[in-house]
């Protein structure tokens, strides 16, 4: 497999892509994940999976890329995100600051709470630890939902996004059950999925897809 240095062939990887997209037929999908592996196979370009926090601090939860021998980043399925990241597709230098918002394979946490008086009580552990790395107190469902995310993500968060998380994690504490960073993961996704939509006026679609209906 050959590394290219520092030329990226776009129109290959925008052929790729294509095929990729047209072979799943989600119209509504950038397939991030398998445009990923496709381009792995072909290039030898390993696949990343983690997170991305936009220009907008918003946070796409669930993003696949890819990371070249030389340590630089190629997002492929950039061209989901339109305005709020760097281009259709993205190819960072290690050393470039925009290429910290991509937060490879993080670590899981779970997260205990508790209602008592006037505060809830924050347990967290890290999936990697064999003991509470972190407890706190906090005096209120959002500041315990922040204390959350950021030990998930050392990100500053919208507060729209912390009030959803909030609810969540007092739903299972109510239920007397622990959470996990993937089922929060998991629910964010949908939420900033909806929150994307909204702000669009109308559900995202593939430039592949969106050419082929002009």
């Amino acid at each position: 497999m050959v590394e290219p240095g520092a030329a990226i062939d776009r129109t290959a990887i925008l052929t790729l892509r294509r095929r990729v997209r047209f072979h799943d037929g989600r119209p509504y999908d950038a397939r991030c994940s398998n445009v990923a592996a496709a381009l792995e196979a072909q290039f030898g370009w390993k696949r990343r999976f983690g997170r991305l926090r936009l220009l907008d601090a918003r946070v796409c939860w669930q993003h696949c890329w890819n990371q070249l021998a030389d340590g630089r980043i190629l997002d492929a399925t950039a061209d989901q995100f339109e305005s709020r990241w760097l281009g259709h597709i993205v190819v960072l230098e290690a050393s470039d600051p925009h290429a910290k918002a991509y937060q490879p394979a993080p670590p899981g946490w779970t997260f205990s709470l508790r209602e008592q008086e006037a505060a809830i009580e924050l347990d967290a552990v890290r999936d990697d630890a064999r003991e509470h790395v972190a407890a706190m107190s906090c005096t209120s469902w959002m500041g315990a939902a922040r204390q959350a995310l950021t030990l998930m993500t050392g990100w500053s968060l919208p507060d729209d996004l912390v009030d959803y998380a909030a609810r969540a994690l007092r739903v299972h504490s109510f239920l007397n059950r622990s959470m996990t960073s993937g089922d929060l993961d998991g629910l964010l996704t949908v939420y900033e999925g909806e929150h994307a939509t909204a702000a669009r006026g109308r559900p995202w679609m593939s430039s592949e897809y969106a050419a082929v209906l002009e």
